[in-house]
C-alpha cells in the first residue's frame, strides 16, 4: 500500500479551483466528483464483498466455490491462478512515495478502473442466461456493472477538469477468463465467476485508496 505523508501530499496538492456561488453558498464542481467517486467507490468495495460470500453461502454457486476453494489450498495450479492473480494487476498505479505525477496516476487509475468494465458486462450477460440464478446474485452484478461505469465516468470528467489538454489512450488490460465465462462447460464458468469475485473484491479496496491519495493530491483536502 501507497504510504505517503500528510504533509508532503499537501504540499504537492494542485491548486483548488475557485468555487461556485449558490443560493449563497460556495459549490466546488471538482470536490463534488470527487464525493460522487468516493461514494461510487465505497458501494462497489460493498456489493463486491457482499456478492463474494454470497457465492460460497447460496445454493446456486456454494458447491462450485467450496470445490474451488479446496483445490486453492491444495495448490491446484489452474485454480491458485484463478484464485490469485488478477488481470488488473496490469493497470494498477504504481506505487512511488511522494513522487507522484498527478496526470500519470489519475490516467492509470482510469485504466484500472476501466479494467473492470468488460468482465462485469459480460458477468451480467452470462448470470441473466444462467439457470437458477437468484435474483440477489444477478442484481447485484447489474448494480456493480453499473456503479463501475459511473465511477469511470467520474474519473474521466476530473482529468478533463484538472488536465483539460491532457489525452488519454485508454489501455483496458484484457481478461484472461472471458472465454472460460462464455464456456459451456460449468466447471469453467465458475472458475472464472470465483477469479472475477476473488479479483474484484480484492480490488476494490485499492480503488478507494487511490481515490483519496489523487482527491488529496488534487484539492488539497482530505490529506
Amino acid at each position: 500500500m501507497l504510504v505517503v505523508s500528510n504533509l508532503l501530499l499537501w504540499e504537492k496538492a494542485a491548486s483548488i479551483p475557485a468555487c461556485m456561488v449558490e443560493d449563497g453558498g460556495c459549490w466546488d464542481p471538482l470536490r463534488e466528483a470527487f464525493n460522487s467517486a468516493t461514494q461510487r467507490a465505497e458501494t462497489l468495495r460493498n456489493l463486491s464483498d457482499q456478492l463474494y460470500v454470497e457465492f460460497f453461502q447460496n445454493q446456486f454457486s456454494s458447491r462450485q466455490f467450496a470445490d474451488l476453494s479446496s483445490q486453492l489450498i491444495r495448490k491446484d495450479e489452474t485454480v491458485l491462478k484463478a484464485g490469485t492473480y488478477c488481470h488488473s494487476n496490469r493497470a494498477k498505479p504504481k506505487s512511488r512515495g511522494v513522487n507522484i505525477d498527478i496526470e500519470e496516476y489519475l490516467k492509470m487509475s482510469i485504466n484500472f478502473v476501466g479494467s473492470w468494465i468488460s468482465p462485469l458486462f459480460h458477468l451480467v450477460i452470462e448470470l441473466s442466461a444462467m439457470e437458477g440464478v437468484p435474483e440477489t446474485i444477478l442484481s447485484k452484478a447489474k448494480d456493480l456493472e453499473e456503479n463501475n461505469r459511473q465511477l469511470l465516468d467520474d474519473l474521466r470528467w476530473i482529468l478533463t477538469k484538472v488536465f483539460p489538454t491532457a489525452e488519454i489512450k485508454e489501455e483496458f488490460p484484457s481478461w484472461d477468463y472471458l472465454s472460460f465465462l462464455k464456456s459451456s462447460n460449468k466447471n469453467h464458468k465458475f472458475l472464472a465467476i470465483f477469479n472475477l469475485s476473488s479479483c474484484l473484491d480484492y480490488d476494490t479496496k485499492y480503488t478507494i485508496h487511490y481515490l483519496k491519495i489523487l482527491n488529496c493530491l488534487i484539492t488539497g483536502k482530505d490529506c
